[in-house]
Parts: C-alpha cells; structure tokens; sequence
C-alpha cells in the first residue's frame, strides 16, 4: 500500500508507512511513541483520507506544546 499527499504539508516516510498500517488494519487512530494519529475516511472520494498528526513537544522556554498537522492522503493498492 502507498500513500500519496493530496493537500497539507510534507510527511516523511515514516509518517506515510504509520499512516498505511492504520489504515490497512481498517483503524481510525494510532500511536507511535510520541506521535497520535488519526484517519477519517472522506465520503464519496474511494481512497481518501483526510488525516491528523499530534506530537508533544517543548518550546524555546521549556513550556510544552502540542505540534500538529492535518491534511488529505490518497491511498494506491499495488
């Protein structure tokens, strides 16, 4: 299965291989050490997803923040 970014900004390898096996094990969210996902199906668009990424992090002052972002995906069966 690969994914392709249809809108938002870049996602790395990881993020689309993360992405691919929640969506192949038919899940809406998912976690890898510190990054929670979630995908939601997009009606009428067959192999769409629109999709969320949240990392915790901290700033420059040490205060924690959350980093995210959101975009579509389309997935492409071999």
């Amino acid at each position: 299965m690969q994914i392709c970014l249809i809108e938002g900004l870049h996602l790395t390898a990881t993020n689309k291989r993360h992405l691919a096996e929640i969506i192949g094990k038919g899940w809406t969210s998912g976690q890898s050490k510190r990054i929670a996902y979630t995908v939601t199906p997009i009606a009428g668009e067959a192999g769409r997803f629109a999709y969320h990424w949240r990392k915790p992090e901290t700033d420059d002052f040490g205060r924690p923040v959350i980093r995210e972002g959101r975009g579509i995906i389309e997935v492409i069966s071999p």
